[in-house]
């Protein structure tokens, strides 16, 4: 899959609710846009100029959800 633009992004960020992957380590499932949110929101506040590490925080469940396994 491709994303061409920010709003595809975020288009499939939404359709990731209700959606969970299992936590790397220990923990229970979490939502995916729920997580993604909370994770780009706390990086918001501890990195406040680092807007490539609070996107990454936004995308990463996504990662999780379309990669391989």
């Amino acid at each position: 899959m491709e994303l061409r633009s920010v709003e595809e992004l975020m288009d499939l960020l939404y359709a990731c609710r209700g959606a969970t992957v299992a936590p790397a380590g220990r923990g229970r499932p979490a939502d995916v846009h729920d997580h993604a949110l909370r994770t780009a929101a706390l990086l918001r506040r501890r990195h406040p100029a680092d807007k490539e590490l609070q996107v990454a925080g936004l995308v990463q469940g996504i990662g999780r959800l379309l990669g391989p396994g």
